[in-house]
Order: structure tokens, then sequence, then C-alpha cells
């Protein structure tokens, strides 16, 4: 009986399991929940965010010196003495200068060990943008962060600094300003950055270091952040992006090392009047605030001078297990065991005549021909579809806002053509010789 219905009960676990991977990677927002106190609260961040996003507010701007005194009040509010670093500040390789405000505040710690640094921008972008996401998402976190940390009644052992720097649209101004002239950059020891690259979808932790990553993610593992989402792979896709963070700046100026947090989701709304504090995902924001509240607690004790190591490791995030790690130095290991175990069992097999060498060979027949027409599917494809819609190429940022679609319409069709090339051959080559 359970033969029977083994495909139809593998293809609905299959299915489930996407779906909850999917799902168990950002916390839900509920409208009107409550929280203490000391606890992060989105709603509380929200209403930071209404008043900060009213109109666009770049540099230069009537709008952008109103969202630095709002800051300002509100970082006094929970009875920090602000400092504004007023700084000529020029980004040679951007091509950029301007006369940069920063906002700093610190939280004296008990102890004489390195700094926390906790760093988002005010600024939006210079045109139409009202930054809800880009930054506001990430000043918002971190003023209910802050707010809620103190309202914990903790002493941290390690000074926490508070930067909401100026002008990063220009040419992560603000940051150059800060790390090349203010006193405290010297004190740093550890930056937890908070960016966007959309107005939705999980916060991905991006690490920025000069040297090895073992020991920034152990100690991040150790912070038990509640939802971590980050691979290796994410930085290394970074790094071929045209753009920069303030984090960048830390890392090539100061060497310090930090954490990125961006959402890339709803990519279509980044740098433009869309970007919203309507379109903003609410269970982003609330992603964003579990990151740097677990962060700031773990951090703000522990000795950040010894984060430095010389060990990569690889790693990536796995439900219930958080993230899981191992050096780069196994990999060609695994290699080599995992394909004498495949040759193994590939040999084994042929020695049983469950398969044949001629048989799996042919297989490749199969992998072969799907691959091409994956590529025709998804190049051609798109070809067409530009064709009928032109209008699709004076779209700022080459991704249509029906773009999910699309990319759902290209996976089912590609999946339809590989089940039919496989079906086809699966009458002439056993199942055995095609695996």
């Amino acid at each position: 009986m359970l033969k029977k219905h083994f495909q139809p009960i593998s293809f609905i676990v299959i299915i489930l399991t996407v779906v909850y991977a999917f799902y168990s990677q950002m916390p839900t927002f509920k409208k009107g929940e409550t929280h203490d106190k000391n606890a992060f609260s989105t709603q509380r961040a929200l209403v930071h965010l209404k008043q900060i996003t009213k109109k666009p507010h770049f540099v230069g701007t009537l709008a952008h010196a109103e969202v630095r005194e709002y800051i300002v009040k509100e970082l006094r509010k929970m009875g920090l003495t602000v400092h504004i670093q007023r700084q000529e500040a020029v980004n040679p390789q951007w091509k950029g200068g301007t006369h940069t405000q920063n906002i700093l505040a610190r939280i004296k710690g008990s102890g004489n060990g390195k700094a926390l640094l906790l760093l988002s921008h005010y600024d939006s972008t210079p045109h139409s943008s009202f930054g809800a996401s880009d930054d506001g998402s990430g000043v918002v976190t971190l003023l209910e962060s802050v707010r809620a940390y103190i309202a914990s009644g903790e002493k941290p052992k390690n000074d926490i600094i508070i930067l909401i720097s100026d002008a990063e649209e220009l040419g992560l101004l603000g940051a150059r300003a800060f790390v090349l002239h203010h006193p405290w950059s010297k004190d740093v020891g550890l930056v937890l950055n908070l960016e966007a690259r959309g107005s939705g979808g999980p916060g991905y932790m991006l690490l920025e270091t000069n040297q090895g990553n073992h020991r920034f993610i152990q100690a991040f593992n150790k912070a038990n952040v509640p939802y971590p989402v980050s691979n290796s792979l994410m930085y290394s896709i970074y790094k071929m992006l045209p753009n920069d963070t303030d984090l960048t700046v830390f890392r090539e100026d100061g060497d310090i090392d930090g954490f990125n947090f961006a959402f890339i989701d709803d990519f279509f709304d980044y740098h433009t009047a869309q970007d919203t504090y309507e379109r903003l995902d609410r269970n982003t924001l609330k992603h964003q605030g579990s990151y740097i509240m677990a962060l700031l607690h773990y951090f703000s004790n522990t000795d950040l001078t010894h984060l430095k190591s010389k060990t990569d490791d690889v790693f990536f995030n796995f439900p219930f297990l958080g993230i899981v790690y191992y050096p780069f130095s196994a990999v060609l290991p695994l290699i080599i065991v995992l394909s004498l175990i495949f040759l193994s069992l590939f040999f084994g097999s042929i020695q049983k005549r469950k398969v044949t060498v001629k048989q799996s060979l042919k297989g490749f027949i199969p992998l072969v021909t799907s691959i091409i027409a994956s590529v025709v599917i998804g190049v051609a494809g798109w070809k067409i579809i530009l064709f009928f819609f032109p209008q699709y190429r004076d779209i700022l940022h080459g991704f249509p806002y029906n773009g999910y679609s699309y990319i759902l319409f290209f996976i089912s069709l590609t999946l339809a053509v590989l089940f039919y090339i496989y079906k086809k051959f699966h009458h002439k080559i056993a199942l055995a010789d095609l695996l």
C-alpha cells in the first residue's frame, strides 16, 4: 500500500520541506503586537520610520537636516550624549565629496577593551527615493535596539558606539570621515552594519574581514541569533557587485572587520520613489532587529581583540542547526572521499549488473541535452519577452515588477522540458544508468 503511494508522498514531503525552508528564515510580524520595554519592538521602530521617510532626504535638502535633528532628539531621549562630527570628506574613486555631519553617541563599558560599533546611514539616494529601506530601516533598527538595550539595564563590558553616518549615497563619505578623522575610530574592534538593496525578504549576513572568518563565525553562532540566514558564497557574489557599503571603508582604511546585514528582495524598489514606509516588509524589519539585539548583547560583553584568524570556513544556515561551518582545508579531502565512495558504488553496481558502462555513458546524452535546453529556454525566452514588451528595457534596475512571475514561469517551463527529455530516454536507458 505504501509503495503504491510512495511517489505522491515523496513529492508532498519535498514541497513541504522547501516551503518550510523559506518560511523558517524570518520571524513574522503581527500588527498590534506588544513587547516588554527591554525587547525590540517592530511597531516602535515603525513609528520612527514613518517620521524620517516623509520626504526624500538626500544630502543638502531641508528634509535631510530634519531627519538628522529627529535622530539626535531620539538618542538624547535615551539619556545619551550626542555629538555631530562635521568633516569634509572626499572619495577619489567615486569622484565625490561633501561636508558630512555624522551623528555619534557612546555607551560607556566597564572594561578597557575594543568598542562595538553600530552603523547605519541616514541620507537617502540623491533623487526621488524616500529612503525607507535604504537606509531608514537600518536607522530605526538601531534606534529601537539601543533603546531596548538601555531599558534592559545591562551594563556592557565594551563601549558601544552608535554611528549614524552621513553621505553614504555620495561615496561612503560619512564613513570615510569617521575612519580617517575621528579619534573614536581607533577604539573600534567590530562593526555591525545595517543596509538594504530592496524592500523585503530575509536579512542576509555578509561577513567582511581582511583575514580568515573562522572566529567570526564561531562568535556569531555563540550569539544564538534566532533566524540566521547566510552562506560563504554570498560574500563572493557581493564582492562582484559594483557598489560597496560603509563597512567596506572600515575594512579597507581602518582594518576593522564586521558584519553586514542586508535584504535584497523587491529589488525594483531600490533607489526609487517606491522605497517608502508602506512598501517596507514588516517581517524584514523584525528580522533585522533580531540580528542586532542578539549580537548587541553578545558582542558588548565579548573580547573583540581576538576575532581575527588566518583560517577561512565554508558556512551555511540550516533549519534547527543555525550556522553550519567547516574549514576550507576540508573541501579537498571531502571531494576525494565522496569521489571514492561514488566510484566504489559505481563499480560495485557494475559487478552486480545493476548498471553498465555503455548505458551509463549514454545517460550523459539527456543530461547535456537538458543543460542546453535550459540555457536556450532562459536566454531565448527572455529575448522573446523583450520583443513583445520593449518597455522592460526602460526599467532602472532591469527587473520588471512582475519579475517573480516570470521566474516561476521559466522554472516551470524548464522542469517540464527536462521531465519530457528524461521520460523519452527512460524507455531506452535504465533508471540506475540515468542516475
